[in-house]
């Protein structure tokens, strides 16, 4: 897959319009209509933007852009195109339509969802994508929402099911486990001296971090995926200066130090608690190790 930080000049493309910061199932339905369109034999594009797309509400990420990028190259995406926003913003819908749909990407066929909106201060609806389509000779098909338990996917109904721990309805949603890959990163290695060494990750700052608490996890690590606890909190019974995700991998040992590392949660444990002693802390974290190999078994 081709990535452009500018707009590149295309011809004969299918493009999908939109946002996609989560890429759930109903991004992944607008970006599969743009990819699977047989009308002529056309170039799959994303016209998307990168973190500098300011967001008006929750303003957190459900995606790295790394992760981004791949899960769009996984539905099959030729281009993904992520200008500036500042550079586009201004732009009245017309323009934006000629100048860049047409004039640079080569656009042949749109594809967006019933909620798009474009052009400067979002003045464009799918109502004028349809007109301007219409007459300048290009195809256009509008996708409806993806429904899950009666109401729309969206991207804040998945960040309000991970912020109350329900990763398992997140995971619905998603399409996929809710993952993220960072770096591996030094902590005070008390896990370590429990007996229950720890692979410490800290969150971006504009990551959205699920609800404190245990998670039964699965880290990937080269090719292979194990079971793992992973806790994502500040770890009230040592004390923390920061929210981490700490992940305890009872099957492996080995220096992932300065490595990216996958974790994927699979289903919320119990909450973060600061116990009585480190003992009890020890007992717990085994304990959770119990639990999460059999809650992760169908991920292994």
């Amino acid at each position: 897959m081709n990535i452009y930080r500018d707009i590149p000049q295309l011809k004969h493309t299918s493009i999908a319009l939109g946002c996609f910061d989560g890429v759930h199932l109903g991004h992944a339905a607008v970006i599969q209509a743009a990819c699977d369109y047989k009308g002529k034999a056309l170039d799959s594009c994303v016209f998307s933007f990168g973190d500098d797309m300011p967001y008006k509400q929750n303003g957190k990420r459900l995606l790295l852009w790394d992760d981004k990028c791949e899960c769009m190259a996984r539905l099959g995406v030729n281009h993904l195109i992520v200008p500036p926003f500042e550079s586009v913003r201004s732009l009245l819908p017309q323009d934006f339509f000629k100048n860049v749909l047409l004039d640079r990407l080569g656009a042949n066929h749109l594809v967006c969802g019933e909620n798009f909106r474009f052009g400067n201060g979002a003045a464009g609806d799918v109502a004028t994508l349809q007109t301007l389509c219409e007459q300048y000779g290009v195809t256009c098909r509008v996708v409806p929402p993806v429904n899950f338990e009666g109401t729309m996917i969206s991207s804040s109904r998945i960040k309000a099911a991970l912020q109350n721990g329900e990763v398992q309805r997140a995971a619905q949603m998603l399409g996929r486990l809710f993952s993220y890959r960072l770096e591996v990163v030094h902590g005070r290695q008390l896990g370590r001296q429990l007996g229950t060494p720890t692979i410490n990750q800290y969150f971006p700052e504009h990551f959205l971090i699920p609800r404190y608490g245990v998670y039964a996890s699965v880290t990937e690590i080269g090719d292979r995926r194990y079971h793992s606890v992973t806790n994502i909190g500040v770890k009230p019974t040592v004390g923390w200066h920061q929210p981490l995700s700490e992940t305890w991998i009872p099957d492996f040992s080995g220096d992932l130090y300065g490595q990216l590392v996958r974790v994927s949660l699979v289903s919320f444990m119990r909450d973060e608690c600061k116990f009585d002693s480190i003992e009890k802390l020890k007992q717990a974290i085994l304990q959770d190790g119990v639990n999460s190999k059999h809650l992760t078994a169908d991920y292994i």
